[in-house]
């Protein structure tokens, strides 16, 4: 299996179509059109649909374009991986924060990443913990900086610390001049949160389950700063780590609750451990002893 003809494959998949493949190749389409014919004559099974208006995998298709996804991003790294030994550079890494983790970790990443390797080229991606996993799992990712529990199955996590978390509410709102306060008092409260499968859901309904209620979720959204706009905007009370909120406490925007006793997660990474390089490394270095607190 030639890596030329798998990564036309796997461009065709993802583009949608021949030309729209050969474009972004700098290929003409004939070329495009027979890597792809000789793969489905070596594997002996029709890969893609031709349609008229482009193309798309059949089932086999789809699971060779995840598999040539993984081989091509694993040769790329390999490639990374020798430039560094060769002293050309420190290669290159491609690191998923959930955008919740992002405020905690990033900075002080990048700074100490810096100082110990200059020359590392570093790609930051943001997502759901869903869409990361997936991207370590393809290799598309080489790890990615979540908050716990994680739904991770067969890739290496390293809890790196625990976060405790806050409760903001609008600067207007009836408790906004306490600085502390017992969870349950919030039993009536409505909340701003996230759908099921994310973690930041999960941890308001364990912490609001300790203290013997269920919250009343009454809008849900997708990220973190929709998240803070909405409890801005007094459609809510919201449930974060108190330094994703920094700036809009200091502003005056939003008021932010520490909870007795407090409410902690934990954070980590996300990595695969038959998907390791070199540059991989460096970054795992950097990322342990971080104080995300």
């Amino acid at each position: 299996m030639e890596l030329r003809d798998l990564n036309a494959f796997v461009t065709v998949v993802d583009t949608g179509g021949f030309s729209r493949a050969a474009d972004r190749l700098h290929l003409v389409q004939s070329a495009v059109s027979m890597a792809v014919k000789r793969l489905e004559r070596e594997v002996d099974l029709v890969l893609l649909e031709r349609r008229p208006r482009g193309a798309r995998p059949t089932r086999a298709g789809a699971a060779l374009a995840d598999h040539g996804r993984i081989i091509l991003n694993s040769v790329e790294r390999a490639r990374q991986d020798m430039k560094a030994f060769r002293g050309l550079s420190k290669g290159a890494v491609s690191i998923g924060f959930l955008p919740t983790a992002t405020p905690l970790l990033l900075a002080s990443l990048l700074r100490r990443l810096r100082e110990l390797h200059p020359g590392l080229e570093v790609h930051v991606e943001e997502s759901n913990t869903r869409e990361l996993v997936d991207g370590v799992r393809l290799g598309e990712l080489d790890l990615a900086v979540l908050l716990l529990p994680a739904a991770t199955e067969d890739l290496t996590v390293v809890e790196m610390g625990q976060v405790e978390l806050a409760v903001a509410v609008p600067p207007d709102h009836r408790l906004a001049n306490r600085r502390k306060l017992r969870l349950s008092t919030l039993a009536n409260e409505p909340w701003i949160s996230f759908p099921d499968p994310n973690p930041g859901r999960r941890w308001l309904e364990d912490a609001c389950s300790t203290a013997g209620f269920r919250p009343r979720v009454v809008t849900e959204v997708e990220t973190l700063a929709q998240l803070k706009i909405f409890v801005e905007a007094g459609a809510g009370i919201g449930m974060l780590p108190p330094r994703a909120a920094t700036a809009e406490s200091r502003a005056g925007l939003l008021h932010l609750l520490a909870m007795t006793p407090p409410t902690q997660v934990g954070i980590g990474y996300a990595y695969d451990p038959r998907q390791l390089s070199h540059a991989v490394m460096a970054l795992r270095d950097a990322l342990e002893g971080q104080a995300p607190l």
